[in-house]
């Protein structure tokens, strides 16, 4: 039998969280047809079957249970040498990987920040990802990872965060639509959504407001506001005064999610590193009044 090599390992690990190669190559950032290449190449090199291919996915032999714990412990080893080599790096220089959320409303302001900060630093290189998935810290997949919490949640113990701030919510409609249904020309409806929302927020219930649609996804809800579909819950963050949305009048926004800055608690001797958080920590004196319910936005007269 071959030897085994890290990257052999990687694929194999890749593939049975990911259940599939396609998705296991997103994850590893390489094609699908690379991991398939070195699924089989693998398999060829330890004489033996890893996974069943079935029509649900990949399934894990007995032969790839016994290789999992060993592969995991070679990652273990890997990443904790790496977190402490970038921890003692004292150069300004290099490159650091970053997770955003895909909001585009506080990505916005972030770039703003991060444009500055990569003209203050021309050394250092970003490696920005948008996503919404949960990135792991301790396995290396970011060095930074911005994220919004439920306002009562809070990172694990291993985790440095620091809340950049307050994202509130509140009920929103189209003044046009306002405007016509107080004329009794049309009808207000709610748009409902089976996403989990704080319990102080009033309900179509509430509000004796009639569901007609449902629609997940803060961005698609507010374009479907946009557009007077009906009413809505939106993150403050995403009304604009030019969209013509404005808060359903009597209501009031709520306290939603807390924006984090997070990163290991074992980087924080590297100089890039305290950098961008020193930098970044100005969003949390910077932070928009209205984002956080502070100052409503104009109410339709």
């Amino acid at each position: 039998m071959q030897e085994l090599s890290w990257d052999d390992l990687k694929v194999l690990l890749a593939c049975s969280r990911h259940g599939s190669t396609r998705t296991a190559a997103s994850a590893l950032g390489v094609s699908n047809s690379t991991v398939a290449r070195r699924l089989e190449v693998l398999e060829a090199a330890i004489e033996g079957r890893l996974f069943d291919r079935t029509p649900d996915g990949l399934l894990a032999t007995a032969l790839c249970e016994e290789l999992l714990p060993i592969a995991k412990t070679v990652e273990d080893t890997i990443s904790d040498g790496q977190l402490r080599l970038t921890g003692r790096d004292a150069l300004l220089a290099g490159k650091l990987k970053l997770s955003i959320a895909d909001f585009k409303p506080v990505n916005q302001l972030l770039f703003q920040s991060l444009n500055e900060f990569s003209e203050a630093y021309p050394r250092i290189q970003l490696d920005i990802r948008s996503s919404n998935d949960k990135v792991d810290l301790a396995r290396r997949e970011a060095d930074f990872a911005i994220r919004g919490l439920k306002v009562d949640q809070r990172p694990p113990k291993d985790i440095v965060g620091v809340k950049l701030g307050l994202l509130a919510i509140g009920i929103y409609v189209h003044k046009k639509l306002l405007a016509d249904a107080r004329l009794g020309k049309r009808e207000l409806t709610f748009i409902d959504t089976t996403e989990v929302l704080p319990a102080e927020l009033p309900t179509s219930t509430d509000l004796g407001i009639k569901v007609k649609h449902c629609i997940d996804g803060p961005i698609a809800r507010f374009d479907a506001v946009v557009n007077q579909m009906g009413v809505a819950a939106l993150p403050c963050c995403s009304v604009t005064e030019l969209s013509g949305v404005v808060r359903l009048p009597n209501t009031e926004s709520v306290p939603h999610r807390y924006v984090w800055l997070l990163y290991h608690k074992d980087l924080r001797q590297s100089a890039r590193i305290r950098a961008l958080f020193k930098h970044l920590l100005v969003l949390e004196k910077n932070w928009p009044a209205e984002w956080m319910g502070h100052t409503p936005h104009r109410k339709f007269r």
